[in-house]
């Protein structure tokens, strides 16, 4: 792989351009994690609104109508529905897992296979998420394990 990297006052804004003879997963990939850098969620703690880059995101659950977003530290909540967060961060490496809840598959450290087909995923900070049987199938293709 070969990498230039142009830097002149010229330029009013960056551009990144990628040439490749195909379309590949890793190509996928990287194009994925650039995106992801300017993609910012509003959330809330307490009385202040703080916009927090998608990245640092582990998992979003819904419970009792409330929508919470859970970073390796840190739990916010949100006004968005999880239909919400899923539209705004599949492209972004995130997928539904069960009814209540979507998985950044970036954080993901372990799969572990449990009852009735579901899956039980070790995230990067020890917290662990089971995945329903419905899910667990889409989940497998997208991380590329059988």
């Amino acid at each position: 792989m070969k990498i230039e990297i142009d830097v002149d006052e010229k330029y009013r804004d960056i551009e990144l351009q990628v040439r490749t003879p195909a379309l590949t997963q890793d190509i996928e990939k990287i194009i994925a994690l650039i995106r992801m850098i300017d993609m910012q969620i509003a959330v809330k703690r307490e009385d202040e609104t703080i916009l927090l880059d998608a990245s640092r995101i582990l998992f979003i659950e819904a419970v009792d109508r409330k929508s919470f977003v859970y970073t390796a530290d840190e739990t916010f909540e949100s006004d968005l529905k999880l239909y919400e967060f899923e539209e705004q961060l599949s492209e972004k490496d995130f997928i539904r897992i069960s009814k209540q809840s979507i998985l950044n598959l970036r954080k993901v450290k372990s799969l572990k296979a449990d009852i009735n087909r579901k899956i039980r995923v070790t995230m990067e900070n020890g917290e662990q998420i089971i995945v329903s049987r419905m899910y667990s199938d889409e989940l497998r293709k997208r991380l590329g394990v059988k």
